[in-house]
């Protein structure tokens, strides 16, 4: 049985971090624009549209799901448009960066961790087109 466990990772298979959001995290800071290094982008200026509010963040973060980097990769596109910040928690604050690409694929970055990668698929992609629609009325 221990074989089989440990299979995968001796074949070179990078195992899939793991991440869930704290109890009391709380969004420290949160802004819309593009992706580092795409500030010139063409999608520039479809970009202003895509914003969300701390809440709306932390609902995203709490129903989005990890998947490894490379079927999101394969699998999910990524667009300039972000919104980026900062979940805070706990009495020592952790504190972990976030960027959520408007097609609500994600990364996850805490220092001396390796990347996280989301995606928000369905209920969590009903809940989250429901956003953005209510930021159009």
């Amino acid at each position: 049985m221990l074989l089989a466990l440990t299979a995968p990772l001796a074949l070179g298979a990078t195992p899939t971090p793991t991440w869930s959001v704290p109890a009391d995290a709380r969004i420290e800071h949160v802004e819309a624009g593009m992706q580092k290094g795409q500030e010139d982008n063409y999608m520039k200026e479809h970009c202003g549209d895509f914003t969300l509010s701390a809440e709306e963040t932390l609902i995203y973060l709490r129903s989005a799901k990890v998947l490894p980097e490379a079927q999101v990769h394969d699998a999910f596109d990524w667009l300039p448009c972000v919104v980026r910040g900062t979940l805070v928690s706990g009495k020592k604050p952790r504190k972990v960066g976030f960027e959520i690409s408007a097609l609500f694929t994600a990364h996850i970055y805490e220092e001396g961790k390796p990347t996280v990668y989301l995606v928000c698929e369905g209920a969590c992609a009903t809940r989250m087109e429901k956003i953005l629609v209510s930021h159009e009325k």
